[in-house]
């Protein structure tokens, strides 16, 4: 039986659930979003059929042969980015998204389609639009995607459901999700059931784990407030150090990434992740991208080293004090190099992350990020910046940009646009990088991602075993790219 508004599905409904995200740049990314849905309906009794498109030679065909013997009443799409966020080798996703649902809504004529994806939660009016879904949900997919299933199955109304995207009278309405939902009572993502984890790891990626979500920080760029609320809601270290054993002893992996918006604040709640790990002798290989530098104190960074970090990516975004005030980060140049010399005293080498051309930035703030990553390449760490702020929709620098001129009001911004600044001249700025990148080999901005070489380098240091994250061999992959290339 077709889910239809009010007709029921009394033994729960079949639930296709597809992966867009094809991106393998620098890396491929685990949909750990996707399979947390996908473990919630399951645990909810709902029969589900997982379908990642991350490898796949042609991934219409994949949908629609799976559309075709699964026979869904629901499918859910997820969609991770809108673009790629880059100014320089920029990659609109959308397209490949609205082919994959146009090949599914062929294949299933009778399903309804649901959209979500962090992406969902960034712009989930103007993507429900674009893609002509029948439903989108936003915030935390498992408790939406669960409650909207749920109800088109038994015929209930639908209309007061928290994070659900649906269309009424001409208009697209939404309704906000919650933001003090229990995370620990959420089924655990079991991501070693619904993706193929080894492949991803043979292609230079890292197994996702997160301890909370939301953020307290303001940076005026950051979506992150949009898509999993404000305030933090942490998850019970003991429910974090469970799912990294699971992981560890039935799919054997190893080395983790945490994903959360940022892994160290609050700081409390981070050392006592670390210490529950430590404490259970998981004997794993700790990593974050996601590090502020406003709150790293000697005890945080002794907890994360005896659990099993090695390194660590720092979110710096800026050495240069007038820009990191207008970014709103929290922080001052002052603090990120003690940070740094910090963190070099545990012994942890670091990829320093910045952003480059936001408000305030000029040549001469240019100069003083460039010194700090100078410093920081000569120290044996490496850099990686991106030039332009993408500027996303109910974001601080959306309302700067619209004030200053540089996008129209009336914008949805899904045709990405961004943030440079009117200081700053982009071409000779993107040479003055070049410049500084010929001589600092692990030192890579954003367009060098793009290498065609990347992913096969990647990959051989995955076959070889090479100890991750992969960027430690960044100085060795750009020269033989740039050789290459």
């Amino acid at each position: 039986m077709k889910a239809k508004a009010g007709v029921g599905i009394a033994d729960g409904a079949r639930v296709l659930l597809v992966s867009t995200n094809r991106e393998r740049q620098p890396y491929p990314v685990v949909p750990n979003g996707l399979a947390c849905v996908a473990s919630a309906l399951d645990a909810a009794g709902h029969r589900v059929r997982f379908v990642d498109l991350c490898f796949a030679r042609d991934p219409v065909a994949t949908v629609r042969e799976a559309a075709h013997i699964f026979r869904p009443d629901i499918i859910g799409v997820s969609v991770r980015n809108i673009d790629n966020s880059d100014a320089i080798a920029l990659r609109h996703y959308t397209p490949e998204a609205r082919e994959v649902l146009h090949a599914l809504r062929a294949a299933s004529p009778d399903a309804k389609v649901v959209a979500g994806g962090a992406a969902f939660g960034v712009a989930p009016e103007a993507l429900f639009r674009e893609l002509g879904v029948d439903y989108a949900v936003a915030g935390d997919g498992e408790r939406a995607s669960v409650a909207l299933i749920d109800a088109l199955c038994s015929g209930s109304p639908i209309e007061s459901l928290p994070g659900l995207v649906r269309a009424r009278d001409g208009r697209v309405v939404f309704t906000p999700p919650g933001e003090d939902a229990d995370l620990d009572a959420l089924p655990s993502p079991a991501l070693h059931r619904w993706i193929d984890l080894p492949r991803y790891q043979r292609h230079g990626a890292t197994v996702p784990i997160q301890t909370k979500r939301g953020c307290v920080y303001k940076c005026v760029y950051c979506t992150y407030r949009n898509v999993e609320g404000w305030g933090y809601r942490t998850r019970n270290p003991e429910l974090v150090a469970d799912e990294i054993e699971e992981l560890n002893r039935k799919a054997g992996v190893h080395h983790f990434d945490f994903v959360d918006s940022t892994f160290n604040s609050p700081p409390g709640h981070a050392v006592q992740v670390c210490e529950t790990i430590t404490r259970r002798k998981l004997g794993v290989q700790l990593d974050t991208t996601n590090f502020t530098p406003a709150t790293a104190s000697p005890e945080l960074l002794a907890a994360m080293k005896a659990a099993g970090f090695r390194t660590l990516g720092i979110t710096a975004e800026s050495a240069s004090d007038p820009v990191l005030e207008k970014l709103e980060k929290g922080f001052t140049v002052a603090k990120v190099r003690e940070v740094a010399e910090r963190v070099e005293k545990h012994g942890i080498k670091t990829l320093w992350i910045f952003l480059l051309g936001g408000p305030g930035e000029t040549p001469r703030t240019v100069e003083e990020t460039l010194a700090f990553a100078r410093w920081r390449l000569e120290r044996g760490d490496a850099v990686y910046l991106t030039v332009g702020l993408r500027i996303y929709p109910g974001t601080t620098l959306h309302r700067i940009a619209i004030a200053e001129g540089v996008v129209p009001a009336n914008s949805t911004l899904l045709d990405p646009a961004f943030y440079f600044s009117s200081e700053l001249q982009f071409e000779p700025t993107v040479a003055r990088l070049k410049r500084f990148a010929a001589d600092h080999p692990r030192f890579m901005f954003s367009a060098d991602s793009r290498s065609v070489v990347l992913p096969f380098l990647t990959r051989a240091a995955s076959v070889l075993r090479l100890p991750r994250p992969h960027w430690q061999y960044m100085g060795l992959f750009q020269r033989v790219a740039r050789a290459i290339g």
